[in-house]
């Protein structure tokens, strides 16, 4: 059986989750496919925080290191972004996460959050591990589905900027708004992406603790913990 892997975007955090989950994933006793989504490119701006090789196709870089590196792991690439309704240019999210997927949601936007969340909480299995930072500190949940039961509950719950997003997805921002980003530190982005493969570790182990589906992290108190959950 072949167990795939889904990873939507490959920047600050997602360019680090797969510097480590592909060597874990290349010497496991399991069949694993990779799936890198994101339809930005490298630029050597990038390079104080993210993780590659070659400047170009964000998903075709890092698609040609796994293949290098570890061609035991088949790994295959999607050069857009995703949306809802498959928006010229895009991809639509169903054509990259099925059921049975594990995604890791490694984007910078509530827009793109919430709609891979509510594609997941369609599906009948589903894994999400969604990461996110402001500059020094931020948060990793994660939501499992089985069966077509919801075994967690969803990211919108405790958030309301993902269930009523009021900014846009990548697809839709002008080239201004694409390059006026907001800083990020390298820190907290490996932060993110380190909470977010310890999820991803103890859900393989059996070991997850779906009452405590949130950590937050703050990297100036050097503390994570559960965040606390309102009544």
């Amino acid at each position: 059986m072949t167990n795939k892997i889904v990873i939507v975007g490959l920047g600050g955090i997602g360019s680090w989750v797969l510097q480590a989950l592909a060597p874990f994933l290349a010497y496991s006793d399991k069949e694993w496919t990779l799936v890198l989504v994101d339809g930005d490119e490298y630029e050597e701006k990038n390079r104080t925080r993210q993780c590659f090789d070659e400047i170009g196709a964000k998903a075709e870089v890092q698609a040609g290191w796994v293949a290098r590196k570890y061609p035991q792991i088949a790994v295959r690439t999607i050069t857009q972004y995703l949306s809802a309704d498959g928006a010229e240019n895009t991809c639509p999210v169903g054509d990259a996460i099925q059921s049975g997927d594990i995604v890791f949601s490694c984007v910078d936007n509530h827009k793109t959050r919430n709609m891979i969340s509510s594609h997941c909480q369609r599906q009948r299995d589903a894994v999400l591990i969604s990461g996110g930072n402001d500059y020094t500190d931020g948060n990793v949940q994660f939501f499992v589905r089985q069966a077509a039961e919801n075994k967690t509950c969803i990211l919108e719950k405790y958030h309301p900027e993902i269930a009523q997003p009021g900014d846009k997805a990548p697809y839709e921002l002008s080239c201004e708004e694409l390059a006026a980003s907001s800083p990020q530190l390298i820190f907290a982005n490996l932060t993110a992406a380190t909470l977010m493969l310890n999820t991803f570790y103890s859900y393989e182990q059996n070991m997850l603790d779906w009452q405590k589906p949130e950590v937050y992290f703050d990297i100036l108190s050097n503390a994570s913990a559960p965040r606390a959950r309102k009544a």
